[in-house]
């Protein structure tokens, strides 16, 4: 199985063109867009990382050389327009949720908008397809309770839970993607999320 690609990077778009030419499977992989505070990046390259290795496409913005532009100018409708194209782009929606996000002025916008391009059109059949929306909790705030506009979408807890999330968005069952050295089982010693995610949720 090929592992994922960055379609934030035009590099790795261009990479993801020409290898789905040849394989069909690869325009069927789910690609999860990570909404995230800035300051909680460095745990978003490693949950980024952890997709990839599953075979899952991901964008993760610091790679979107118009949205760091547009940010480095501080222009904010630019900045709107890239994080719209990136989620109309996705499948799924992840929010990574920290202390740091409550300050956010993005993150409600990137969720408001998740819910528009990705739960209220036909991609939202049923209750199943919450799984679109994903709210992933960091180890920093795992026993919190979140504020309602966050408890919409399927809550993700720990490395469990993140598993679990795997399974389902690729159709493919946990054990088989442990073997397959694709994720790792939440009870191994030295577990690549163990910094960030809370492993017995």
């Amino acid at each position: 199985m090929e592992k994922g690609f960055n379609k934030s990077s035009l590099l790795e778009s261009i990479r993801w063109e020409i290898k789905s030419l040849n394989d069909n499977t690869i325009k069927e992989r789910p690609c999860v867009f990570l909404s995230h505070k800035r300051e909680d990046k460095e745990a978003c390259k490693t949950i980024a990382s952890y997709f990839r290795d599953a075979g899952i496409d991901y964008y993760l913005d610091e790679e979107d050389k118009s949205l760091q532009y547009a940010s480095s100018i501080n222009d904010p409708v630019k900045i709107t327009e890239s994080i719209k194209k990136g989620i109309r782009e996705s499948t799924h929606m992840m929010v990574v949720i920290s202390e740091k996000t409550y300050k956010s002025l993005w993150v409600p916008f990137e969720v408001g908008y998740g819910h528009a391009s990705i739960l209220d059109q036909e991609k939202f059949v049923n209750n199943e397809d919450l799984i679109k929306l994903s709210i992933l909790i960091l180890k920093d705030i795992a026993e919190k309770t979140l504020p309602d506009y966050l408890r919409t979408g399927y809550i993700i807890k720990g490395t469990k839970s993140l598993n679990n999330y795997i399974s389902k968005i690729t159709n493919r069952s946990e054990q088989i993607l442990i073997n397959e050295k694709r994720v790792f089982s939440n009870s191994q010693k030295a577990h690549p999320l163990d910094n960030v995610l809370n492993w017995t949720l």
